[in-house]
């Protein structure tokens, strides 16, 4: 039997979205963003949080999904992997959820799934699915 662990569940173009507690610091609203110029499309630019000074990854981008307007749900979590740390914009943020590894599923071959490359698996919440993202994946491969 696997091990419990806990996903902080966000959203992304009205889909549920699981990310791994231990590499999500904290959740915050957004904050202004600096722009820099000859970055990569997905890196927003850097913001300033509490003197900490980190790259904004727009998550939409980075997975290929449309483009929106931030709004009241729109949230920056801040992500760290090792000494890399990063603020990613999200839909929103829903729970924390307490899955089982034996309950996360490996996509199938040839199923398609925005972001394919940082997907662990799907796993079920009540009536919903919610993809589990390797985001230490994605941080270490955006830097």
């Amino acid at each position: 039997m696997g091990a419990d662990k806990q996903y902080v569940v966000f959203r992304l173009e009205g889909q549920l979205y699981g990310a791994e507690i231990m590499v999500v610091r904290e959740v915050s609203s957004v904050t202004p963003i600096t722009r820099l110029p000859n970055t990569p499309p997905y890196v927003e630019g850097v913001i300033d949080l509490r003197g900490e000074i980190m790259p904004v990854i727009d998550i939409r981008k980075r997975l290929g999904l449309p483009t929106r307007q931030t709004d009241q749900e729109t949230r920056v979590m801040i992500l760290s992997v090792g000494d890399m740390t990063a603020a990613l914009v999200v839909d929103g943020v829903d729970q924390v959820l307490t899955l089982n590894d034996d309950q996360i599923v490996a996509p199938d071959a040839r199923t398609i799934i925005a972001g394919q490359d940082y997907v662990r698996g799907v796993a079920r919440s009540g009536e919903k699915l919610v993809i589990i993202m390797d985001l230490e994946r994605l941080i270490r491969t955006a830097a």
